[in-house]
Parts: C-alpha cells; structure tokens; sequence
C-alpha cells in the first residue's frame, strides 16, 4: 500500500526515476509523484522536481531509512531549487522521523 509522502521508484517516459507520492487516483490505478531524480546509464541526475504520472503497476517503494545527514542533503535540495513547499514538507517529516 502507497501513502502520500512515500519515497518511490517509479517508470515515467520509459525512464526510472525517484519521486516521492503527491496524490493517489479515486480508481487507485495511477500515482503523482513529483519526481527528484532520473536515471541515466544506471545513476541517479538530480533535477528540479517535477510532478508527473505513473501507472500504479510502475511503482515501488524505497526501502530506505534517512540518516540525518540525508535529509539535510533533500532539503539543500530543495533550497537549490527554489522548491519551498518541498522545503516545508521535508523539514516537517525529519522531524517526525528524529
């Protein structure tokens, strides 16, 4: 099962990309994500995020726990990309996960 908030692999454009869940459709059959990275020849390229669509069958989740170290790399992620509602969302969520 996805939440919002989720950090996710996902195929979007035929290219694997990271994203995190923004919405869920009614019908549970595709997933917004805004996506923060896509991969090329095999390595994450970090981007301006950007929302997109995916099919629910194209996403998985990450299996990851944030070290503190990490979540200070998202969120001078998302100060280098003006991004200040992902700012707000990701200094709200190290605090839950602190």
């Amino acid at each position: 099962m996805f939440n919002y908030g989720d950090w996710v692999y996902a195929v979007s454009n035929n290219t694997l990309v990271i994203g995190y869940i923004e919405n869920i459709s009614f019908s549970r059959d595709l997933i917004f994500i805004t996506k923060v990275a896509s991969y090329v020849k095999g390595h994450p390229v970090w981007q301006k995020p950007i929302r997109a669509t995916c099919s629910m069958d194209s996403v998985s989740h990450m299996d990851v726990t944030l070290e503190k170290e990490d979540w200070d790399s998202l969120i001078d992620l998302a100060i280098f990309t003006g991004d200040k509602e992902w700012f707000h969302q990701l200094t709200e969520r190290k605090l839950l996960d602190a």
